[in-house]
């Protein structure tokens, strides 16, 4: 269980490294190559969720919860993380 949950931290932690690489290609790229750049991304990332839990699915359902439940408890804790560093910033 204790795997799990670090594969799920672990996961969400990839995320946000590719979100934040694609971001700033983006960001650097004209608007059309910054909209592909953007779709391929989001596919990647989705793609990479879809292949970890559907390989914790076929081990064990307790597995593949413990990894889902994980993820989005980080997913979760980044995007407040996130969003309370962006109040600080404005004031």
């Amino acid at each position: 269980m204790c795997g799990a949950v670090l594969i799920g931290a672990l996961l969400n932690f990839f995320y946000w490294l590719s979100t934040a690489a694609r971001l700033e290609a983006a960001a650097n790229s004209p608007a059309p190559q910054a909209k592909k750049i953007m779709l391929i991304g989001l596919l990647l990332r989705l793609g990479m969720i879809f292949a970890v839990l559907a390989v914790a699915v076929h081990i064990s359902t307790e597995l593949f919860l413990a990894t889902a439940v994980s993820f989005g408890v980080f997913y979760f804790a980044s995007l407040f993380v996130l969003a309370r560093s962006e109040i600080n910033r404005k004031f």
